[in-house]
């Protein structure tokens, strides 16, 4: 009993001193450091991003030494990008290598390669580096060099990208590194190679995209690669699974202030359906195969067929080949979680948090919250907004403070402060594209701006703003804001529809997303509407006015500046009657959540114009809220 007890004490102690000196993977077993080449396509896919942040993590680990980056996309920005993240994230002596002779123009799924261009408002580079692209080795000479200096059978290759650089190292013949040809030095030096690539599910056997984009390339690679090296192959369809949210990315960000991965998820579109597909050549080449279900060894046919390109895994227990097999929803969960992990794992964070929940905070409190993290509030709301400004998504930031969609007055300051500051962004976003047009959708609450923004096809303006934050002048603010900062074109689209039909929408919406404009806050801003084209053709006549009407849900029909100016945005005395009754019927029959009550109604009695009907209502209305409640309360 004694010995078992010294046994666990040093365990423990041992478990101890790891976890001071290893950020992750403090339970596998302290080794020597793997000698390994990352081979990536870094600049069109989001996934090398989190695959390179990984390996500097297992770096400090002492889990790996990265004998060099070889960038396999042609472009110098790429090199120079994997050069700012080395920088950024404390590892700048790891060396690097651009091919110049590769696939020309490949497809950038998301061009974030720009991001080497940003520079600070004092013309400085808003991530630095030490580079010349112009002088770094030849990829595929880069090999050459990097494994004539290791002990044989030592090396790790992780290729995620194409097999370009690859290919070439194996057409190579003797030089000044070694007298061996490519695929004898391969042969030699490398232990075995982790590839991203086929789709061995059963349905098809389609290489996958980074071996179809240079087919002939991955046919020399597959066709010579030595027998006596390892392949372990990480299907396409495994990756797949591991869906890491462009609004997850940024909530894991939320705590920095500058970061290059925050910048990309900010400044490009990066909901074009990225999975994590590369990060699981590098989780297995450190950790093992103890991380994935393995299938048995076999054989590798490349058929090159070019987009129609397929590999054909033969089992044979003495084949050099295995492939990971897909997991279950949860095993792809487990491995975003540790992709999570990592990506929270940064230098230089903020104090400041946008998640931990807060004391309830409104008003002026509220808006100081929101001053103190105006980064980052922004580059989360960012991260998901492609070209559209939503001030009800923007309130959706404040729900650490307790936002709940029903209490929008509380946080009326601190809205507009972030507004402004997105708005800024965005505008800054449209013109380094390029684009210098701004489409303003307004109207009065649940009107139909949203369906107008997506029957009308708006996705091609710089910035489209759908509606504008509440209060006197706000859209005429909006405009001129724009102008100043360097939109040439407005275009405002007008949204009309009948107030029903706008109570109705409202609570439809309010059921799926439990945001609920109060009966008497919809009225109001619905009246508010009046008079507002005239006004704005007066003060700016050079804005495009392009009204569209909605009126009953019946379709956005587009009509002229003279027809809108005969919306009728007075509500009578009978519409009140009409509006009461249809929310008396929606309150009776259970479509509002109780604990939305309150808020959906409003205060009933502060609406002008109610009628003696009206008034019957309103008291019914309120009558029967609170027996809901006290049923509630009861129970």
């Amino acid at each position: 009993m004694k010995k078992l007890f010294l046994t666990l004490v040093c365990i423990l102690a041992l478990t101890a001193g790891w976890a001071q000196n290893i950020s992750y993977g403090n339970y596998h077993q302290l080794r020597q450091p793997i000698p390994m080449i990352l081979d990536t396509d870094f600049g069109s896919c989001t996934d090398d991003l989190f695959a390179i942040v990984m390996l500097y993590h297992y770096i400090e680990d002492g889990l790996v030494d990265l004998k060099g980056i070889i960038v396999d996309r042609e472009g110098d920005r790429n090199a120079v990008l994997v050069d700012v993240f080395n920088q950024f994230y404390g590892h700048p002596d790891i060396p690097i290598a651009l091919e110049h002779n590769g696939v020309k123009n490949p497809y950038d799924f998301i061009p974030y390669s720009r991001l080497v261009d940003f520079k600070n408002p004092d013309g400085s580079w808003l991530y630095p580096r030490s580079i010349d692209p112009t002088k770094l080795p030849e990829g595929w000479k880069f090999y050459r060099k990097l494994l004539s200096e290791a002990e044989d059978h030592s090396v790790v290759v992780v290729a995620i990208g194409m097999m370009t650089c690859l290919s070439q190292l194996f057409e190579s013949g003797a030089d000044e590194y070694s007298s061996l040809s490519g695929v004898e030095l391969f042969g030699r030096k490398v232990k075995s190679v982790y590839v991203q690539a086929g789709h061995f599910d059963g349905n098809d056997n389609l290489s996958g995209y980074n071996m179809r984009t240079a087919s002939a390339a991955a046919a020399v690679f597959y066709d010579r690669l030595p027998k006596n090296v390892d392949l372990i192959l990480s299907p396409t369809n495994v990756g797949e699974m591991m869906d890491y949210t462009s609004a997850d990315i940024l909530t894991d960000l939320s705590y920095t202030d500058l970061n290059p991965i925050k910048t990309v998820y900010t400044d490009f579109d990066c909901e074009v359906g990225q999975r994590m597909w590369d990060t699981n050549c590098v989780v297995n080449a450190v950790l093992g195969d103890g991380e994935y279900n393995m299938s048995p060894r076999g054989w590798v046919r490349y058929v090159d067929r070019d987009q129609a390109s397929e590999m054909i895994f033969t089992p044979d227990p003495d084949g050099n080949a295995r492939y990971h097999l897909p997991g279950d929803t949860y095993f792809a969960e487990e491995k975003v979680m540790d992709i999570r992990r990592h990506t929270r794992m940064l230098p230089r964070a903020s104090a400041y948090s946008i998640e931990a929940p807060q004391p309830q905070l409104t008003g002026a409190a509220a808006a100081q919250w929101a001053r103190e993290r105006l980064v980052q509030l922004t580059d989360k709301y960012l991260g998901a907004a492609a070209n559209t400004l939503d001030p009800n998504e923007v309130r959706f930031l404040f729900r650490p403070l307790g936002y709940t969609g029903t209490n929008a007055a509380d946080f009326r300051e601190a809205e507009q402060l972030v507004y402004d500051h997105i708005f800024d962004r965005m505008v800054q976003k449209a013109l380094r594209e390029g684009k210098k047009d701004l489409t303003i959708v307004m109207g009065a609450p649940a009107s139909g701006k949203s369906t107008a923004v997506h029957e009308l096809d708006l996705k091609d303006s710089g910035l489209i703003c759908d509606g504008v934050p509440s209060g006197a002048g706000s859209l005429e603010a909006v405009i001129r804001k724009a102008k100043a900062l360097g939109m040439e074109k407005v275009t405002v689209v007008p949204v009309y529809n009948d107030v029903l039909s706008c109570l109705q929408n409202s609570l439809t919406i309010g059921s799926r997303t439990n945001r609920y404009n109060g009966v008497d806050q919809l009225i109001s801003a619905y009246r508010a509407q009046a008079g507002q084209l005239t006004d704005l053709r007066r003060e700016f006549p050079d804005v495009a006015i392009k009204p569209v009407d909605c009126s009953h849900n019946s379709g956005v029909r587009p009509v002229s500046f003279g027809q809108a100016l005969k919306w009728n945005y007075k509500v009578s005395e009978a519409d009140l009657d009409k509006v009461l009754a249809a929310f008396l019927t929606a309150v009776n029959n259970g479509e509002i959540g109780l604990g939305a009550l309150r808020a959906a109604a409003g205060d009933l009695y502060a609406i002008p114009g109610l009628g003696t009907k009206g008034k019957a209502l309103a008291g019914e209305i309120n009558r029967r809220i609170d027996e809901k409640l006290q049923v509630y309360v009861n129970r």
